[in-house]
């Protein structure tokens, strides 16, 4: 009489499959974790704002200077400028970022990832 050898534990093709899901992830995580830190300054640069007493009294290309020099100093250099829209009255201020990353994966797939950033701050005269 013969006993039969039961397999345990996963093929040699299933640790490869794994192997190359979990590689996946790794690569994406490592892409897109710089476009979440990017995001995160561009956070602090639009919450700064509303501490800045400069940012009442100038107009909009003055905060839009501002905008572009705190982001310089927060290592961003390839911002869209299109993406800052600044609205003035007399007694709000509205700062809206909105913009769009786009990061190559592998061959022609692509992540893209939107951000929206928005400000709002009462003016007194």
């Amino acid at each position: 009489m013969r006993l039969q050898k039961n397999q345990k534990g996963l093929t040699f093709i299933s640790w490869l499959i794994i192997l190359a899901i979990g590689g996946f992830f790794v690569m994406l995580g490592l892409k897109l974790t710089p476009i979440y830190l990017e995001n995160q300054s561009v956070k602090s640069v639009v919450k700064s704002l509303n501490n800045d007493p400069l940012v009442r009294k100038t107009d909009n290309r003055g905060i839009r200077k501002i905008i572009k020099k705190r982001m310089k100093i927060n290592s961003i250099y390839d911002f869209p400028q299109d993406a800052i829209k600044i609205k003035k009255s007399k007694t709000r201020l509205n700062v809206d970022i909105t913009y769009n990353r786009e990061e190559k994966i592998v061959a022609n797939v692509y992540v893209v990832v939107k951000f929206s950033e928005k400000l709002s701050v009462d003016i007194i005269p």
